[in-house]
């Protein structure tokens, strides 16, 4: 009796997060539970393959970043770049250029802060990274 009594008296512990010490419930630290989520920069880096293009780079259906004449600088394999503050753990990124087809696909900044764009072939490749690609 005495053990079901101890036995009740830890899982009601257990359910309440008083007997999860310093991470809290979920693996989360106590002093975060209920706190917002701190800003991150996601940065979309327009890279190869870009010649007078229109590009449209939207977050979450929110407009990004809009313009013409987009174009590769083939000596830095870069185009343009777009810094996005989010505090979402993950975002919806959307990429079109010149009113075609968007290339659409999930990110989690927290793991992948960087999306190098690519417009190989008339494709739009969106590549999401853990550290900045260099400059070429």
């Amino acid at each position: 009796m005495r053990r079901l009594a101890w036995i009740a008296g830890m899982l009601v512990l257990g359910l309440t997060g008083q007997a999860c010490g310093e991470r809290g419930q979920a693996g989360q630290s106590a002093s975060t539970l209920g706190e917002e989520r701190k800003a991150m920069t996601l940065r979309v880096r327009l890279g190869e393959g870009f010649q007078n293009n229109t590009v449209s780079v939207k977050v979450d259906g929110r407009q990004v970043y809009g313009r013409s004449g987009v174009s590769t600088d083939w000596t830095i394999s870069r185009a343009d770049a777009v810094d996005v503050e989010t505090r979402a753990g993950s975002v919806q990124l959307e990429v079109a250029v010149d009113d075609g087809p968007p290339a659409v696909r999930a990110i989690e900044p927290a793991r992948t802060p960087f999306v190098e764009v690519r417009f190989v072939n008339g494709e739009l490749q969106l590549h999401a990274l853990e550290q900045e690609p260099p400059m070429m």
